[in-house]
């Protein structure tokens, strides 16, 4: 089936536009995962891993493996039940944003498979949070994994400053109930000042005090960029520990940079942040920096370049406690997951770890 994928499915699905491509496989992801013969039919062909080596858990939530689907896949929750039955164990969903935002102008999502890479510039589309709150109060009984939802500020005109961050609060405030965890992105690369609350230590407290002013009765996470400094991080985990509910950090977002990209296709007219193999080096070197300085205090998801099982082992190994996936989904097809599974406890079981938790980490002594 990964031979079917990969030589015949993806060449077709890569001749057409990449942004078209994405609705269609969540539209085709939503019919799927309405009816149970066909999330059974979903499961039969990837079979999900069971295994109990894998078992691990994030901010208390258990989790029945530690790969899950970053946040920009299933922008707006609407895919989470076929996503169970491909073999993911936890979802996030988003990013949703206070306001609709139409996005940014298209075209905005490209491929560069000579990196296994995207440049992505959608640019926070997202229908709202009323939108979202509707329906997530309608479905999320049927929610059959754990589920994260990523908020943001909108991405519209003259919305800056003091009423910004209201909007980037109203989203909160309205869609926190229906998450297993909270992930507040501050750091959106195709956003002109959405990376304001991460760069600016003022904005980023003032951000912290009218969160916990909401009373969050869920672990909430932070989204980060890659292009932080390691002052700018100290300070990150000095003003976030001062908040019990802030449970960790997701590491990493998108990249400015074009640094490592090898394809001809790049050009200057591909605004937004890079994926995919660009961006794994920065990534696991905020992941490395922030976990060695960070846990045990906080929890931390790694996303950010998993092109193999090593990328993905490399992370837990650096301090991960789950990770996540977009760009390499695209790539490799439905059946990856659960072979990334397979082979990470082929890695666990190498190295003598009983248990994926037992790995967590171990690689920092060496940063």
């Amino acid at each position: 089936m990964s031979f079917l994928y990969e030589q015949i499915l993806k060449p077709i699905f890569f001749a057409f536009d990449p942004e078209a491509m994405h609705h269609f496989f969540n539209f085709v992801g939503r019919v799927l995962g309405s009816n149970r013969l066909t999330r059974w039919i979903v499961r039969g062909f990837c079979w999900p891993v069971i295994d109990a080596s894998l078992e691990t858990e994030i901010a208390g939530i258990k989790l029945i493996h530690p790969l899950g689907v970053g946040a920009g896949f299933d922008k707006e929750g609407r895919i989470i039940n076929i996503l169970k039955e491909v073999g993911f164990s936890f979802v996030e969903a988003g990013t949703i944003t206070g306001q609709m935002s139409p996005g940014n102008p298209r075209p905005r999502l490209w491929r560069l498979p000579t990196d296994t890479a995207l440049i992505v510039n959608y640019g926070l589309l997202s229908s709202g949070a009323d939108v979202c709150k509707r329906r997530f109060a309608k479905e999320k009984s049927g929610w059959s994994i754990p589920v994260g939802v990523s908020v943001a500020k909108s991405n519209v005109p003259n919305l800056s400053g003091e009423a910004g961050l209201n909007d980037l609060l109203t989203a909160f405030e309205k869609l926190q109930e229906f998450g297993d965890y909270v992930t507040v992105n501050v750091s959106c690369p195709n956003v002109g000042d959405s990376c304001q609350y991460c760069d600016n230590a003022d904005l980023y407290r003032e951000l912290l005090r009218r969160i916990d002013a909401l009373h969050p009765d869920k672990p909430v996470f932070f989204k980060l960029s890659p292009e932080l400094s390691e002052t700018r991080m100290l300070e990150i985990l000095e003003d976030t520990a001062k908040y019990g509910w802030a449970r960790g950090f997701v590491l990493t977002n998108l990249t400015h940079s074009r640094e490592g990209l090898k394809s001809r296709r790049l050009t200057d007219t591909m605004k937004g942040g890079a994926s995919g193999l660009g961006l794994k080096l920065k990534a696991d070197k905020v992941l490395a920096f922030m976990a060695k300085n960070g846990r045990p205090r906080f929890e931390f998801i790694g996303i950010g370049g998993i092109d193999s099982v090593e990328d993905l082992y490399r992370k837990i190994r650096l301090g991960a406690s789950a990770v996540q996936i977009v760009t390499g989904l695209i790539y490799h097809g439905p059946l990856w997951p659960s072979q990334l599974m397979i082979e990470l406890s082929e890695k666990l079981n190498e190295d003598g770890f009983k248990s994926v938790k037992e790995a967590i980490g171990v690689d920092l002594k060496k940063v």
